[in-house]
């Protein structure tokens, strides 16, 4: 079984009431994502990225074992 630990960052902490959220049994991007939407239908309103190892992943993306996955709302800057 693998367990995948979420870091929640920006406003996106508001809905997990957390900085950090784990997740098991999910191995794809797509799984995590509709798995965190499940049990958040709120983040369903929101524009949010996944990455995983300090990297944009497609959703079709297998999660590797130890990852680092990080929920990333949008963000502005110049």
């Amino acid at each position: 079984m693998k367990n995948i630990k979420v870091k929640i960052f920006g406003k996106l902490t508001d809905i997990f009431k957390a900085e950090e959220y784990s997740v098991d049994e999910v191995s794809t991007v797509s799984e995590l994502q509709d798995r965190l939407e499940q049990t958040f239908p709120n983040l369903k309103t929101h524009t949010y990225l996944l990455v995983v190892n300090n990297e944009v992943v497609k959703k079709d993306e297998s999660i590797p074992s130890g990852a680092e996955v990080a929920l990333l709302p949008p963000y502005s800057g110049g």
